[in-house]
């Protein structure tokens, strides 16, 4: 039996969702390749509800489709509709920022594959001028 002392809290109760959730991803995130997207029920608090499911190519869960990623989805894949986006690579990462109910919960986020690596910042035309550094009283 392991030592329950040493388990992340996420890992106590593992999730035994069928969807892809933050812990399946974490920060730095998982290149996908989009799929194709699909409408199901989704079981909720107040019953079952009609959700968008977007599925991936590679060996992974499929991803409940929120109002948020919709939207980041044409700035991701660089399209417009959903049949575009088969075949198109994005990264699903953890956004350890996003809140519910009041709370910071951390949760999927969508961006473009070309933001996965940082540019360097552009270099300054000129000198920057000296800081005056005296404040006259």
């Amino acid at each position: 039996m392991s030592d329950l002392n040493s388990m992340s809290f996420d890992n106590l109760v593992p999730k035994n969702s069928k969807y892809l959730a933050k812990e399946d991803v974490g920060t730095g995130g998982l290149i996908l390749t989009i799929a194709g997207f699909k409408r199901e029920a989704v079981k909720g608090e107040d019953g079952d509800e009609d959700k968008i499911i977007m599925y991936f190519a590679e060996d992974v869960k499929p991803m409940i489709v929120n109002r948020t990623n919709a939207a980041l989805l044409a700035g991701a894949t660089g399209v417009a509709t959903a049949g575009e986006a088969r075949g198109k690579q994005i990264i699903v990462y953890n956004d350890a920022s996003i809140t519910f109910g009041g709370k910071v919960t951390g949760g999927l986020r969508i961006r473009g594959t070309d933001a996965a690596k940082p540019r360097p910042a552009p270099a300054r035309a000129q000198a920057a001028p000296p800081i005056d550094d005296e404040i006259p009283f």
